[in-house]
């Protein structure tokens, strides 16, 4: 009895393995590194970094069209990776509708007629949500991820003075 359960059971292991396979075509690839938490983002309060513009003439932003830059610096800190690695980072929020890849001030600001631009330190534009954002080297340790922001007017629009978020 236990020889006649055998050979059915050798007879359908044969049937399967005897059994062309169906395969799908090799189309789909996966790469990438895993790394552990590879940084710590520095908050410094509620934020990650605060910036504050100067004040900026009506007069001279309608004239050139753009403020002067100002720096703006996330920290990591605690960075654990090979030698030299690379982060990208996107910058996401409310984009200004008649200036895409430009930040929105906030609808409760007294100015108006801006919009908030982003790069990085070597000019390299960061349009706002887009998701090729800006690669940055890295090394272990503590690094600090350079932009610049400035204020664009907005073409044909006319400035309103006052302070804005």
């Amino acid at each position: 009895m236990n020889l006649k359960r055998i050979s059915h059971c050798a007879a359908a292991l044969a049937t399967v393995l005897l059994t062309p396979h169906v395969q799908a075509a090799d189309n789909l690839h996966f790469y990438g590194n895993l790394l552990s938490k590879s940084c710590t983002l520095v908050v410094q309060g509620e934020s990650l970094a605060d910036v504050h513009f100067p004040t900026v003439s009506r007069k001279d932003l309608m004239v050139t069209g753009q403020s002067a830059r100002v720096p703006v610096v996330f920290q990591l800190k605690d960075c654990k990776g090979p030698a030299q690695y690379e982060v990208r980072v996107t910058l996401t929020g409310t984009e200004d509708s008649e200036q895409p890849g430009f930040l929105a001030l906030d609808a409760s600001s007294g100015a108006q007629g801006v919009g908030i631009g982003m790069e990085k330190t070597d000019g390299t534009p960061v349009p706002i949500n887009n998701t090729s954002g800006a690669t940055f080297v890295l090394s272990n340790g503590n690094n600090n991820l350079n932009f610049n922001a400035w204020l664009q007017a907005k073409s044909g629009r006319e400035v309103t003075i006052g302070e804005f978020t």
